[in-house]
């Protein structure tokens, strides 16, 4: 049983190790990122076949319930794997994953052919994934906040030349810009895949009524906060102050999700 939960959890690790690269070479293309991006992912096909194979092979045949998702999600694995190799289709691909992602974890905790001594340690270390992915993710977003704010610090020095000691002591516009783009880079699609394991689980925990959780209104409004940010920086060029100010309005979309999950208002407040 252990062996089984730590192979469950070791492809899940590897499969977003491969999305977070697969996210950052979108955002910023890198050769490296790329074929880290597409090794990680190989991994995941070869271990999803292995583990595919254990199953099929310990009663065959057997394509139902957990072993039909298993077998779903090894497929989208393996045709974008094909894809990519064939044609340079970068974003078709993330987003093929991102949905291979999705019904991997639903496969693997989820389903009703799961159900067994096993499913409630799955779920409380689902949970745990979860919540550490969005605790990095905001992490993240607080990290590239501090670096917007002083940019518009720095910024309105310079326009009045106050040549003073703050200003001296202050990073260059161009790295802080730097960094808080990169920041956002990174906690985007942490918050991604920890928003897919939260839906997961409180589909598990809470059932349909999940939705109607403040807490998950408020999260689906950061990532579309954060996810402006990068669309507005990478497809349209945007920089400077707009972009700066754009990063802090964010910040406050984060702090309202805050707020929310300890007022009482939502189910977060019993993990």
């Amino acid at each position: 049983m252990f062996a089984e939960s730590w192979f469950y959890d070791f492809i899940i690790y590897v499969y977003a190790l491969s999305l977070l690269f697969a996210f950052s070479d979108l955002m910023q293309p890198s050769r490296s990122s790329r074929r880290l991006a597409l090794s990680f992912l190989m991994a995941v096909w070869f271990f999803q076949t292995v583990f595919f194979a254990w199953r099929t092979t310990e009663e065959f045949p057997r394509l139902a319930g957990l072993d039909s998702l298993l077998f779903y999600s090894w497929v989208l694995v393996t045709g974008t794997l094909v894809i990519n190799r064939l044609y340079r289709m970068d974003f078709f691909v993330f987003a093929a994953n991102l949905l291979g992602f999705g019904f991997l974890a639903s496969n693997l905790y989820l389903s009703p052919e799961a159900a067994s001594p096993l499913t409630e340690p799955l779920l409380s270390e689902l949970v745990f994934v979860h919540v550490t992915l969005a605790f990095l993710a905001y992490a993240f977003f607080s990290l590239s906040t501090v670096c917007a704010v002083l940019y518009l610090v720095g910024d309105y020095l310079l326009k009045r030349k106050q040549w003073n000691r703050t200003l001296r002591r202050l990073p260059s516009l161009g790295s802080l810009q730097l960094f808080s783009y990169r920041l956002n880079m990174l906690g985007v699609p942490l918050l991604m895949l920890a928003m897919i394991l939260g839906i997961v689980w409180a589909y598990e925990k809470v059932g349909g009524d999940f939705w109607y959780d403040p807490k998950i209104f408020g999260s689906f409004i950061v990532l579309a906060a954060y996810s402006v940010y990068l669309y507005q920086r990478v497809a349209r060029g945007w920089n400077g102050r707009r972009l700066a100010w754009w990063g802090v309005i964010s910040f406050f979309t984060v702090m309202v999700n805050y707020l929310i999950s300890n007022a009482g208002l939502s189910f977060h407040q019993w993990l």
